[in-house]
């Protein structure tokens, strides 16, 4: 189920780009250590820079399935363990304050302005939990970003490769979307947006040998950004890649 929030009315006026959050704009990672600390007043190290962190977070914050990977990747990223207890300690001081204080990646809020300026309307097409879109929005607004709207597409807690947020991006048609997850591009198609891979080369990233189409690969958003807005014509001096004709929209 898709749910929605604004801060305040916003129009179809304007060109929207749209926008992943956990790895395009905040920083879940560095949240996880934040409130490990908060909880058990011990700071953690990271062991492995590089691991992919987004299902064991998620999966570990949302109590779903899958638990023995969820476990394996917290050993590997920050060398611990939790017991059941630990875990639901952790999940109630996540729940209060993780999606409220999360740091910003570095130049995301810049990335952000700089297309509000050029005339785009923000949204951010996230799969966290529809329960915590207000406490996004205030983190948005600490940090200052130029958002007002937040669509929640869930997952499929069933099949990890199904992509959630395909059937909003065809229906929202955004001149570009900008995810860090392979998999959020997976069969999108009949629409002229340009898919945006934020590539953090992480070493196990459960898609990265799946032939998953994206238009093009930055490290951040903010390279995207001054490439993207280099010209006149948006977006004109990008290489683009060659999409599958079976992507293409029909007319």
């Amino acid at each position: 189920m898709t749910i929605d929030s604004t801060l305040s009315s916003t129009t179809n006026s304007k060109p929207i780009i749209a926008l992943d959050c956990d790895g395009v704009l905040l920083d879940y990672h560095a949240t996880f250590a934040q409130i490990y600390e908060q909880t058990f007043g011990k700071k953690l190290t990271i062991v492995s820079p590089n691991a992919h962190y987004v299902s064991f977070i998620q999966s570990f914050i949302r109590n779903k399935s899958n638990e023995i990977y969820t476990h394996k990747q917290a050993e590997r990223k920050y060398n611990v363990n939790f017991n059941d207890e630990e875990k639901e300690e952790f999940k109630q001081v996540w729940n209060e304050y993780g999606w409220r204080r999360m740091p910003m990646h570095d130049g995301a809020l810049e990335a952000c302005l700089l297309l509000h300026e050029a005339g785009y309307e923000l949204i951010c097409v996230t799969a966290m939990s529809s329960d915590f879109i207000e406490h996004r929005l205030e983190n948005f607004r600490l940090h200052g970003f130029p958002i007002d709207k937040i669509i929640s597409s869930g997952y499929d807690k069933d099949n990890f490769n199904n992509n959630p947020k395909r059937k909003i991006i065809e229906e929202l048609n955004p001149v570009v979307f900008v995810d860090d997850l392979r998999r959020n591009f997976n069969n999108i198609q009949h629409v002229h947006t340009k898919l945006i891979f934020i590539d953090h080369q992480r070493e196990d990233d459960p898609n990265q040998h799946d032939n998953i189409y994206y238009d093009a690969k930055y490290g951040s958003l903010l390279e995207f950004v001054k490439d993207f807005l280099k010209t006149k014509h948006h977006g004109e001096n990008i290489n683009w890649s060659q999409r599958p004709s079976h992507l293409i929209p029909f007319s």
